[in-house]
């Protein structure tokens, strides 16, 4: 990387911790392997090691800088932990205090250590580190070209996305991890959301009273040996990512018990004269055909359906993934797609479910004098 390059003036990278499996280890003991709720530092910064190209017993001389660096976790999805076992010197043999190869005794072959693992199970995380930008720089180049594979903690923890996630100027971690928009997955609507963050604190001051004093700072790799640090548990607000596929609703739910509800509810059911707007059954539900107007709807935001087509426009809309805009059934250019799901509903449910819709209903006459019924 040249002089100019826009990255040599950033002082702070971030990273995505994000996969199927994590483990964060900072008080693992001979068989019994636990891991952290978040990223240790000693097992980001081994990570960068990793992509730096450095072996272990070169990892003293390469810590120096990148320990100086300030870290922080925010904590975007805590995921779950469970354990696992895990077997080490299979065919090598597991060597005893007094020397040599301990033998399994009924078969006297090398014998095999069985432990217990601790995991993280799809949790993600936003990790960024700030400080020293020349420092940063061969952070962001070491993990856009990795020289070996790195890992989420252990070589079975593969990571679910690209690492390296960016780098900039900012003023402090807090603010860093601030600046990163929350990408959800289209269930939370909230323009901002509330996040856990572990935030470092820096040496050579006064440690808050809620800080803790962790012990990850890694001295060697080799021969394991770390060192402690403060940090601080704190809450901030991310701004929430707007999903592709439109603009979220104003209301995540609707109140069905509404005053507001019950009487746009009845003002449609009115205009369609109690009829489903489809096959002109009686109609028992009225569904909405956008929710841009959550809250205050308005007729020609809403359709009087009966309950199977009902059913049939909410698995159309399931299946399509949709979210303000819905499935119109006074659409003609929808009427065959619909038309189709019913039969599945009519085809698919369980005998006796077919015949209470046939016995509830006058719909099923309708459907099958339809095009394509039967």
């Amino acid at each position: 990387m040249d002089a100019d390059s826009p990255t040599r003036m950033s002082n702070t990278v971030f990273l995505r911790l994000s996969g199927p499996m994590q483990s964060w280890g900072t008080t693992s003991r001979l068989q019994l392997r636990r891991t952290d709720a978040y990223p240790s530092k000693s097992g980001v910064l081994g990570m960068i090691l990793c992509a730096m190209g450095v072996a272990r017993e070169d990892a003293p001389k390469a810590l120096g800088p990148l320990v100086d660096l300030q870290m922080g976790v925010r904590i975007d999805r805590p995921g779950m932990t469970d354990w696992d076992y895990h077997t080490a010197g299979a065919g090598i043999g597991i060597r005893k205090a007094e020397g040599g190869i301990k033998l399994t005794a009924s078969t006297k072959e090398p014998e095999t250590l069985l432990s217990r693992r601790q995991y993280l199970f799809d949790a993600s995380f936003l990790v960024a580190l700030h400080g020293d930008p020349v420092t940063v720089a061969k952070v962001v180049d070491a993990l856009s070209d990795p020289v070996w594979p790195i890992f989420l903690g252990r070589k079975c923890c593969i990571p679910s996305e690209p690492v390296l996630s960016g780098n900039g100027e900012h003023e402090s971690v807090r603010k860093a991890l601030e600046s990163v928009i929350f990408a959800t997955d289209g269930r939370e609507w909230e323009e901002t959301v509330s996040l856990t963050a572990i935030i470092e604190h820096p040496p050579g001051s006064k440690s808050p009273a809620n800080a803790t004093l962790v012990y990850d700072v890694p001295r060697t790799l080799k021969n394991p040996s770390h060192g402690p640090r403060w940090v601080v548990e704190e809450q901030m607000q991310a701004t929430v990512f707007a999903p592709f596929w439109g603009e979220p609703p104003k209301r995540r739910m609707l109140d069905y018990t509404s005053p507001q509800w019950k009487q746009a509810r009845g003002n449609r059911l009115a205009i369609d004269n109690g009829l489903c707007v489809f096959c002109k059954s009686p109609a028992e539900d009225v569904h909405h055909v956008t929710y841009e107007n959550v809250g205050r709807e308005e007729p020609e935001d809403l359709r009087s359906l009966c309950k199977l087509c009902h059913d049939a426009c909410t698995q159309l809309e399931y299946g399509r993934d949709l979210k303000t805009h819905r499935i119109d059934p006074a659409d003609p250019e929808q009427r065959q797609m619909i038309l189709a799901q019913v039969q599945k509903l009519l085809t698919g449910r369980r005998l006796g479910r077919r015949r209470v819709i046939r016995e509830a209903s006058r719909a099923s006459l309708f459907f099958e004098d339809a095009p394509g019924g039967g």
